[in-house]
């Protein structure tokens, strides 16, 4: 997949348009006819995206995401995307959608089919929107597909609703949303060892800024490390000062992976923070975290 931070030539492209937060369900079958025009056409598929959430910059109240920009670049890849253009939304934020049209996504990209779901919008105050696109459709020739809004469960599949059930640490019902479970890839760091003193050695990881924040508390987790999955029990801490502390015990791993990068899926709470009195009663409540985990886990499988 070829990435660009910048409008590039890509003539007669199967195009795809939106932010894309944590490529849900909904997101896919815009993506899937996308991929499934390109294909048919002998020709490439391109997704218009951009670096922030345009929130961040058109309101005061900022978006945390539900995938960083560099997971979202991963997964899309692992679809089969061709081409992703990472805009700053800033730089376009004034344009008309008429100009959005013309001077960006018909110039530059001279589309075959434009793809979007049922509520995009683009273009200065978001004035653009489906029905400018399919009117357009017919003055520069391309085909455009408008995706409905996809039901799980008698709910609509959206990102907000998405982030309230991450908010709440209702992983059970976003990762249905997802259709797959909600991950945090980062970078192993060095900790204080509490846990290695304890005889439960953790893998230590920051928690990225502009991703979504879950609840404190304790989580049955699975983790990818060097192309294996193990399970694992996360603690998820903050402190007086409001900092926040991610470590994961990965059970039945043995080994130095500082510096690695590790994958952490959710799947579910286990309890909410508890303050020890002593090292012995946290001892005691970490191996019952990890005899929940065993038994969840064998739960799922049977399921």
């Amino acid at each position: 997949m070829d990435i660009y931070e910048q409008l590039t030539y890509i003539n007669k492209t199967s195009l795809a348009l939106g932010f894309f937060d944590g490529l849900h369900l909904g997101h896919k079958v815009v993506l899937k006819n996308t991929i499934r025009i390109a294909k048919n056409n002998n020709t490439t598929s391109t997704v218009i995206t951009f670096k922030s959430h345009p929130l961040n910059f058109l309101t005061d109240n900022k978006v945390k995401q539900i995938l960083t920009l560099e997971e979202k670049l991963q997964m899309l890849d692992s679809f089969g995307i061709d081409n992703v253009v990472v805009l700053d939304f800033p730089q376009i934020a004034n344009i008309t959608a008429k100009d959005y049209i013309t001077e960006i996504l018909v110039k530059y990209f001279s589309p075959i089919s434009i793809t979007t779901g049922y509520n995009h919008s683009f273009g200065y105050k978001g004035e653009g929107n489906s029905k400018l696109l399919e009117e357009y459709s017919k003055t520069f020739g391309y085909k455009y597909y408008e995706i409905p809004p996809c039901v799980l469960n008698g709910e609509i599949i959206s990102c907000s609703v998405i982030r309230n059930k991450l908010e709440l640490g209702n992983f059970f019902d976003a990762n249905q949303l997802l259709g797959y479970k909600f991950f945090i890839s980062a970078t192993v760091v060095e900790g204080e060892k509490i846990a290695t003193k304890l005889g439960f050695p953790s893998a230590n990881i920051i928690w990225p800024d502009d991703k979504i924040k879950i609840p404190v508390g304790v989580y049955f987790v699975q983790v990818f490390v060097d192309g294996k999955i193990y399970n694992g029990v996360l603690n998820h801490a903050c402190d007086e000062n409001g900092n926040y502390k991610t470590e994961v015990h990965i059970i039945g791993f043995c080994g130095n992976i500082y510096g690695e990068n590790i994958t952490i899926l959710f799947i579910s709470k286990i309890r909410n923070q508890i303050k020890f009195e002593n090292t012995d009663k946290l001892k005691a409540q970490i191996i019952r975290d990890i005899a929940f985990a065993d038994i969840y886990q064998h739960f799922i499988s049977k399921n």
